[in-house]
Protein backbone atom coordinates (compact mmCIF):
# COMPACT_ATOMS: atom_id res chain seq x y z
CA UNK A 1 0.00 0.00 0.00
CA UNK A 2 0.92 3.77 -0.60
CA UNK A 3 1.12 6.42 1.56
CA UNK A 4 -1.86 7.81 0.20
CA UNK A 5 -3.81 4.65 0.39
CA UNK A 6 -3.02 4.71 3.94
CA UNK A 7 -4.54 7.79 4.60
CA UNK A 8 -7.38 7.73 2.50
CA UNK A 9 -8.05 4.45 4.61
CA UNK A 10 -6.80 6.80 7.91
CA UNK A 11 -9.87 9.51 6.77
CA UNK A 12 -13.07 6.84 5.96
CA UNK A 13 -12.07 5.13 9.30
CA UNK A 14 -12.05 8.22 11.52
CA UNK A 15 -15.25 9.22 9.53
CA UNK A 16 -16.95 6.07 10.49
CA UNK A 17 -16.26 6.44 14.39
CA UNK A 18 -17.48 9.88 13.85
CA UNK A 19 -20.82 9.52 11.78
CA UNK A 20 -21.64 6.09 11.49
CA UNK A 21 -21.05 4.67 14.90
CA UNK A 22 -23.12 7.03 17.20
CA UNK A 23 -26.07 6.52 14.38
CA UNK A 24 -25.88 2.94 14.92
CA UNK A 25 -25.66 3.37 18.53
CA UNK A 26 -28.74 5.99 18.21
CA UNK A 27 -30.77 3.41 16.59
CA UNK A 28 -30.05 0.60 18.96
CA UNK A 29 -30.48 2.42 22.19
CA UNK A 30 -33.65 4.37 20.97
CA UNK A 31 -35.87 1.99 18.44
CA UNK A 32 -38.77 2.98 16.87
CA UNK A 33 -42.03 3.05 18.67
CA UNK A 34 -44.03 0.51 16.93
CA UNK A 35 -47.35 1.73 15.48
CA UNK A 36 -50.39 0.71 16.91
CA UNK A 37 -53.67 2.43 17.24
CA UNK A 38 -54.29 3.36 21.06
CA UNK A 39 -57.98 3.32 22.82
CA UNK A 40 -58.50 5.49 25.73
CA UNK A 41 -56.78 8.95 26.66
CA UNK A 42 -53.42 7.88 27.60
CA UNK A 43 -52.62 11.90 29.15
CA UNK A 44 -55.39 11.92 31.21
CA UNK A 45 -54.89 8.79 32.83
CA UNK A 46 -51.03 9.40 32.95
CA UNK A 47 -52.36 12.76 34.80
CA UNK A 48 -54.73 11.07 37.05
CA UNK A 49 -51.95 8.61 37.95
CA UNK A 50 -49.65 11.82 38.67
CA UNK A 51 -51.90 13.28 40.81
CA UNK A 52 -52.54 16.30 38.38
CA UNK A 53 -55.75 17.76 37.59
CA UNK A 54 -57.34 18.25 33.71
CA UNK A 55 -58.37 21.81 33.93
CA UNK A 56 -59.71 22.01 30.16
CA UNK A 57 -59.66 19.81 26.79
CA UNK A 58 -60.05 20.76 23.30
CA UNK A 59 -60.33 18.44 20.36
CA UNK A 60 -57.95 19.61 17.55
CA UNK A 61 -56.55 18.41 14.13
CA UNK A 62 -53.23 19.33 13.20
CA UNK A 63 -53.33 20.39 9.31
CA UNK A 64 -50.64 17.71 8.35
CA UNK A 65 -51.47 14.87 6.43
CA UNK A 66 -52.62 11.81 7.84
CA UNK A 67 -54.06 13.64 10.63
CA UNK A 68 -57.45 11.85 12.19
CA UNK A 69 -57.97 14.81 15.39
CA UNK A 70 -56.43 14.39 18.59
CA UNK A 71 -56.86 16.11 22.00
CA UNK A 72 -55.31 20.00 23.52
CA UNK A 73 -55.04 19.41 27.39
CA UNK A 74 -54.36 22.11 30.28
CA UNK A 75 -53.22 20.42 33.38
CA UNK A 76 -52.92 21.84 36.40
CA UNK A 77 -51.33 20.86 39.79
CA UNK A 78 -52.10 21.99 43.41
CA UNK A 79 -49.37 24.46 43.47
CA UNK A 80 -51.13 26.40 40.23
CA UNK A 81 -49.00 25.49 37.76
CA UNK A 82 -50.02 24.81 34.07
CA UNK A 83 -48.90 22.51 31.33
CA UNK A 84 -50.56 22.31 27.64
CA UNK A 85 -49.76 18.84 25.61
CA UNK A 86 -51.73 17.90 22.91
CA UNK A 87 -52.02 14.79 21.08
CA UNK A 88 -52.89 13.82 17.63
CA UNK A 89 -53.68 10.37 15.71
CA UNK A 90 -51.99 9.51 12.35
CA UNK A 91 -53.77 6.92 10.18
CA UNK A 92 -50.63 5.24 9.21
CA UNK A 93 -47.05 4.59 10.33
CA UNK A 94 -45.75 6.42 7.28
CA UNK A 95 -48.17 9.52 8.39
CA UNK A 96 -47.07 9.43 12.18
CA UNK A 97 -43.14 9.78 11.51
CA UNK A 98 -43.10 12.05 8.41
CA UNK A 99 -45.21 14.42 10.82
CA UNK A 100 -42.35 13.70 13.69
CA UNK A 101 -39.79 14.58 11.01
CA UNK A 102 -41.31 17.65 9.87
CA UNK A 103 -41.40 18.83 13.16
CA UNK A 104 -37.40 17.88 13.67
CA UNK A 105 -36.62 19.22 10.79
CA UNK A 106 -37.68 23.05 11.34
CA UNK A 107 -35.86 24.96 13.18
CA UNK A 108 -37.41 27.03 16.38
CA UNK A 109 -38.95 30.25 15.52
CA UNK A 110 -39.35 29.60 11.89
CA UNK A 111 -41.98 27.06 11.49
CA UNK A 112 -41.72 24.66 14.52
CA UNK A 113 -43.24 25.21 18.18
CA UNK A 114 -41.03 25.37 21.01
CA UNK A 115 -41.86 22.27 23.00
CA UNK A 116 -40.57 18.19 23.09
CA UNK A 117 -42.10 15.83 20.61
CA UNK A 118 -43.18 12.44 21.94
CA UNK A 119 -45.00 9.28 19.65
CA UNK A 120 -46.81 7.05 21.59
CA UNK A 121 -48.39 4.02 19.47
CA UNK A 122 -50.43 5.65 16.38
CA UNK A 123 -50.24 9.54 18.61
CA UNK A 124 -48.19 12.13 18.37
CA UNK A 125 -47.60 14.19 22.07
CA UNK A 126 -46.48 17.54 21.43
CA UNK A 127 -45.75 18.82 24.98
CA UNK A 128 -45.04 22.83 25.52
CA UNK A 129 -42.25 23.73 28.00
CA UNK A 130 -43.03 24.59 31.62
CA UNK A 131 -41.32 25.46 34.68
CA UNK A 132 -43.39 23.77 37.65
CA UNK A 133 -41.97 20.48 36.87
CA UNK A 134 -45.33 18.67 36.29
CA UNK A 135 -44.16 16.87 32.91
CA UNK A 136 -41.26 15.12 35.05
CA UNK A 137 -44.35 13.69 37.02
CA UNK A 138 -46.07 12.68 33.92
CA UNK A 139 -43.45 11.12 31.81
CA UNK A 140 -43.28 8.13 33.68
CA UNK A 141 -46.76 7.61 33.47
CA UNK A 142 -46.62 8.60 29.89
CA UNK A 143 -43.98 5.94 29.52
CA UNK A 144 -45.78 2.97 31.11
CA UNK A 145 -48.62 3.68 28.42
CA UNK A 146 -45.84 3.92 25.71
CA UNK A 147 -44.46 0.51 26.83
CA UNK A 148 -47.79 -1.02 27.44
CA UNK A 149 -48.76 -0.43 24.35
Amino acid sequence: MTRRDTETLAVLFVLVLIVLLPIGWILIAFPAEPYHVLTGEHVREAAQAADVRVAHVTDITWSLPGSLGGKSYVLEDHAGNTLVIQTQAFDSVESRDAAVLTFSAQSIGKGRTIGTLMVIGDQVVHIMPESGGLFSRLAPELKKRRAAG
